[in-house]
């Protein structure tokens, strides 16, 4: 005999009634009912953190209604969410009512039968969530495979990376992610540096205050732009040494590479010995030192403000490489960040200076426009070639001796002061950098990334191209240059000839070339075409690496600057490209914007500027909804505002360049440990000023500081040098005295004065704020003196 299998609806219904079983009944379908439901949640949630519209929202666009793509895409993103919304009033709705039927059960039902059926009712539950996930997995990767969005996350040798870190990384590095708190203390401060700056009136300055005031004690930290999986991977990226990830030296992609074949590839450009020189000690103090005397010796004559060209918190130049994916194993460009160099401030005012000197000759070209306004009515023969000549490594190839040499002979020509080229001798060589916590000078050329490198490159190919075209064996028909890339029009059986001779007059300026392909050739931006009728088009030209991708309209930056990218292309594309394809290029922008979700600009009237009073601008971190209200505050007293994003992804990523730590000038806390703290500002690196302060411990200077007078009136006391905290980086001179007084009044302290007196207005919002824990990172300021508790 067969078991016969036992009705469980039977066995209630004889049991207890058919009252109770239609009650388990409708039970199963709640609980059925939000198995669905939870599915079809997690499926939606993850279509909208992924850009992709379920077809349950999507709204067909009609080709004959121009601009009916976008408007219909916004409202099938907006049903997507309220839909996501609905989802989960829904499943709010059947958690309350499948609790109150399981309470009328349990009433109704031995514990035992209780505990089966729900047993049972749970495991169909459970089989019915995961027949439904199967088929919105499905779904999913239907839909996911038809989306034309393109990536732009590129792996060399790649490391493995999950689906969440690839997904934040094809938003751009430079997207901006949701702040999680309102910088309260960084507004404050920058208010009223603005108001210093504008030496505002008091009773307008206090309506400021009191306006801003109250926007920030009822503002409310905007809804986050990433979903908490991909923000909590964003953040575990910092633990992920074994990853380096940079943008592409072209196209805005993002490159994902391992770390020791990055460190491997920049020990190859530095094993460069006619290039680079590895040295012991740090340069920085030195050449700040050399640069200071320069700028006092020639202040009177050259008219030099030492304030804004000695730097008082210097740091060392620092490298790093892009890789270069156009190209086999993806070589690295050497890129120096000069920002903060002893010779930074001084070499971008020399180059403000000299650029007098460059763009004289006929060969010049200032940027795409002017190449295209003289390029446009040239008509080439048969017998003629567009080629286009490109210097190897000019910036470090450049002959640093002939090229102060040729900005002497230009200097007084112009009859200008000579000590600019003993100036700009100093910036040239004055190379050194940081790599890899080594340091390196460069024995010749000039680094990119310094102000001065452009306008030095541009002096000498001038010169460089007056004597190779006047020697030249068949001179060009038509000759443009920008800095390293040269446009030329020559007969087709001298191209090789002109080649060499380009080759013989200096032996570091070497050329490669590049003749036109198929009737095309490119030169900056522009993709120029020969016509059957000799003339020549030209439209917009992108190399096969470039990615389409631009800012994120995601990103949280301000809509201002969201439609500035619309705007620039549309403007580059009317400027470049002729009548022929104009048309095919502002469609694919406009598509590009589209898949960027950027808003595609009208064309309309500029607005008329109303006359204002010449006022000093605002600064401010952007915040949706906070600080755009008080930019419209600041611009009825005339105030213009500038909003800067918050930080961006590649903030979060590990550090690409070396960095010393202690080295800005800021806000910092020194801790002790009877539970009272110092707070102290410096606008020199607060590394330098920590020294200061274990040198007046040690020979017992107690006017100095409160440091040194609470180390010495309780010598039981153990002051963490060791572990300093910095609170705030900030440069600007108001901004950090307010910053101060606002940590002295936030901790408990042993400081002699309150700091900068704080503007009442500001109390409201300030007891709102909370000191927020910050990680303390050793560093190396470790003295005798706090390593021995004994020592007074």
């Amino acid at each position: 005999m067969y078991p016969v299998r036992e009705n469980k609806r039977n066995k209630y219904v004889l049991r207890y009634g058919r009252q109770t079983a239609n009650t388990i009944r409708r039970l199963e379908y709640l609980k059925t009912t939000r198995a669905r439901k939870i599915s079809s949640l997690n499926f939606l949630k993850r279509c909208r953190d992924h850009n992709l519209i379920p077809r349950c929202v999507q709204i067909t666009p009609k080709k004959d209604i121009r601009g009916s793509a976008k408007i219909l895409n916004q409202a099938s993103r907006k049903m997507l969410r309220h839909l996501i919304h609905q989802h989960h009033c829904d499943l709010v709705h059947l958690d309350a009512t499948v609790e109150r039927l399981c309470q009328d059960l349990r009433l109704q039902l031995s514990q035992l039968d209780f505990d089966e059926c729900i047993l049972i009712l749970n495991r169909r539950e459970t089989s019915k969530y995961n027949e439904c996930k199967l088929k919105q997995i499905e779904k999913y990767n239907k839909l996911s495979s038809l989306s034309s969005v393109k990536r732009n996350a590129t792996n060399v040798n790649p490391p493995t990376i999950d689906k969440n870190l690839t997904v934040i990384l094809e938003k751009g590095l430079n997207f901006a992610v949701t702040p999680r708190q309102i910088p309260y203390e960084e507004i404050i401060c920058s208010v009223e540096d603005c108001l210093v700056k504008n030496n505002m009136r008091k009773e307008d300055a206090e309506a400021l205050r009191q306006d801003i005031s109250s926007v920030l004690r009822h503002s409310k930290v905007p809804k986050s732009n990433l979903s908490r999986e991909h923000y909590l991977a964003l953040k575990n990226l910092r633990s992920r040494p074994e990853l380096t990830i940079l943008r592409a030296d072209k196209g805005n992609a993002t490159v994902v590479m391992d770390t020791s074949d990055y460190k491997l590839k920049m020990a190859q450009l530095l094993s460069d010995e006619n290039t680079y020189k590895r040295v012991k000690c740090d340069q920085t103090n030195k050449i700040l030192k050399k640069t200071s005397d320069l700028v006092r010796k020639y202040s009177e004559k050259l008219s030099l403000d030492d304030q804004l060209l000695i730097p008082s918190c210097a740091k060392p130049p620092k490298l790093y490489g892009l890789p270069k994916i156009h190209k086999p194993n993806a070589p690295l460009r050497p890129i120096v960040s000069q920002i903060d160099a002893p010779t930074y401030k001084l070499a971008q005012h020399v180059a403000k200076t000299l650029s007098r000197l460059r763009g004289t000759t006929m060969a010049h070209v200032k940027d795409s426009y002017q190449f295209i306004s003289e390029v446009k009515d040239l008509h080439l023969a048969d017998d003629e070639s567009m080629v286009s000549f490109d210097v190897q490594s000019l910036f470090t190839s450049l002959p640093v001796q002939d090229c102060i040499e040729i900005t002497k002979r230009k200097l007084a020509e112009l009859d200008m002061p000579l000590e600019y080229a003993e100036l700009l001798e100093h910036c040239l060589t004055s190379g050194y950098l940081l790599w890899d916590n080594e340091f390196y000078v460069q024995v010749d050329g000039v680094a990119m990334g310094s102000p001065v490198s452009p306008v030095v490159a541009d002096i000498f190919m001038e010169d460089f191209e007056a004597r190779a075209l006047s020697t030249a064996p068949v001179s060009p028909r038509f000759y443009k240059r920008y800095v390293d890339d040269t446009f030329t029009i020559l007969p087709t059986n001298s191209v090789s000839a002109f080649l060499d001779h380009l080759n013989s007059i200096h032996p570091k300026i070497q050329f490669t070339m590049e003749v036109e392909a198929n009737n095309r050739l490119a030169f900056l931006d522009v993709l120029l075409t020969r016509n059957p009728d000799h003339t020549l088009s030209h439209t917009v030209f992108r190399k096969p690496t470039h990615t389409d991708k631009y800012l994120n309209g995601a990103s949280h930056h301000h809509p201002g600057q969201l439609a500035t990218v619309g705007k620039t292309l549309f403007q580059r594309a009317r400027g470049i490209c002729d009548d022929q394809h104009l048309a095919a290029e502002l469609q694919h922008v406009r598509k590009v914007l589209q898949d960027n979700q950027l808003p595609v600009p009208r064309r309309c009237r500029p607005r008329a500027k109303r006359s204002t009073v010449e006022r000093q601008p605002a600064v401010l971190p952007y915040m949706k909804g906070v600080t755009d209200k008080i930019g419209n505050i600041l611009k009825r007293a005339s105030i213009k505002t500038y909003f800067k994003p918050p930080k961006k992804i590649h903030q979060f990523l590990p550090p690409v360049k070396c960095n010393i730590p202690l080295q800005d000038a800021g806000v910092y806390r020194l801790e002790c440990d009877c539970g009272l703290s110092y707070i102290g500002q410096t606008k020199r690196s607060i590394g330098i000023r920590i020294k200061e302060h274990i040198a007046d411990v040690k020979h017992r200077r107690n006017t100095k500081s409160a440091v040194c007078e609470h180390a010495l009136d309780t010598p039981n006391h153990f002051i963490r040098f060791d572990q300093p905290k910095v609170l705030a980086r900030e440069r600007r001179f108001v901004p950090r005295m307010l910053r101060e007084a606002i940590e002295i009044r936030r901790h408990p302290n042993f400081n002699r004065e309150d700091g900068w007196k704080i503007p009442p207005a500001w109390d409201p919002v300030l007891t709102k704020t909370q000191a927020r824990p910050r990680t303390a990172r050793l560093q190396d300021t470790v003295s005798s003196y706090c390593v021995d508790r004994n020592v007074n």
